[in-house]
């Protein structure tokens, strides 16, 4: 038999190959991202935070891209913007469809979470899929004595070409259609607390209390730890999902008043869980309320209750 000789060229082209290819868990603890920044020059950060946070310091290598860029009118913050909006903003920030991304918020709180899951979401939308979370955010970064830079990075624009992945949608007139059929195959979960579930609190940009007709709800905060703003294990997760039967449904829509809980909801369950075809409403309840023709609501307070509300803000103030 004759020997094989292979040139170490080829060798290293194939490693730098796998290199390039790699991919990450959806969610990353501080450790992993460490180490995965020494050996991956590919990982692009996307900060979230305010540009003020931003530049008192970030992770190294980092390009800011507060949240508010991702995000709708202010009367609608879920509503999407414009395709071509997005494909100028990832061109800008250098982004590629060949390099693995990943998004960071400050991790201050549990509803911090959401911002950096909606923008996970919109990435995937626009058809991105090499995508991780940073768990826990720039906190337990810092809370791990990870170094931080102040200096920012200059990126070359890309020609990336948004291809957008409508199945992680449904917009007002599906889920209109599915409710007004009675579709039973999938489930609608509210992931708000259940103060705005019952219709007892509601969001400024809504115009009712209550929720859309045929939710249960699912609050968003049960899926993080008793004891920081990390999500659980993915143990814990599945455990959480097939005690709630939420593992049951061929289709799974989850919503909240702008987009933004919701986004937790179906970052755990689809990301996390492994769920299929879990779909955000991505305006959620903000344009559902504020349609010229009501629409299917259950749990809206009453005319008395409204006005006792009103009443009781009124003394509070």
């Amino acid at each position: 038999m004759k020997p094989i000789y292979v040139s170490l060229t080829f060798i290293l082209s194939l490693l730098a190959g796998s290199l390039q290819a790699a991919t990450y868990q959806p969610l990353i603890e501080v450790q992993t991202l460490s180490a995965a920044l020494e050996a991956d020059a590919s990982l692009q950060l996307i900060d979230i935070r305010s540009p003020a946070d931003f530049a008192a310091g970030h992770i190294s290598g980092a390009v800011s891209a507060p949240y508010g860029k991702w995000r709708g009118p202010a009367n609608s913050p879920g509503q999407l913007k414009e395709t071509a909006y997005f494909e100028q903003l990832t061109r800008q920030l250098g982004l590629t469809d060949k390099q693995p991304i990943l998004v960071y918020s400050s991790g201050a709180n549990q509803t911090d979470f959401g911002a950096a899951a909606r923008v996970y979401w919109t990435l995937k939308y626009l058809g991105f899929t090499d995508l991780t979370l940073l768990n826990g955010g720039f906190k337990q970064w810092q809370n791990a004595l990870q170094p931080v830079a102040t200096q920012a990075i200059q990126v070359e624009p890309s020609q990336y070409k948004v291809n957008i992945n409508s199945r992680l949608a449904i917009h007002k007139n599906e889920l209109l259609d599915r409710i007004n059929q009675q579709d039973t195959s999938y489930q609608l979960l509210d992931s708000r607390p259940p103060a705005f579930f019952q219709g007892q609190k509601k969001a400024p940009m809504s115009t009712t209390g209550g929720t859309i007709a045929s939710a249960e709800n699912i609050p968003f905060p049960q899926w993080f730890n008793s004891y920081d703003t990390r999500i659980r294990s993915s143990h814990e997760v599945k455990q959480l999902v097939a005690e709630q039967g939420l593992d049951q449904a061929t289709e799974t829509v989850s919503f909240c008043n702008t987009g933004h809980w919701a986004a937790t909801n179906w970052f755990v369950l689809s990301e996390v869980a492994g769920l299929q075809d879990v779909r955000l409403y991505p305006a959620s309840l903000a344009e559902w309320t504020q349609s010229p023709v009501g629409l299917p609501m259950d749990n809206t307070p009453s005319r008395w209750q409204q006005v006792q509300t009103q009443f009781s803000k009124l003394v509070n103030n």
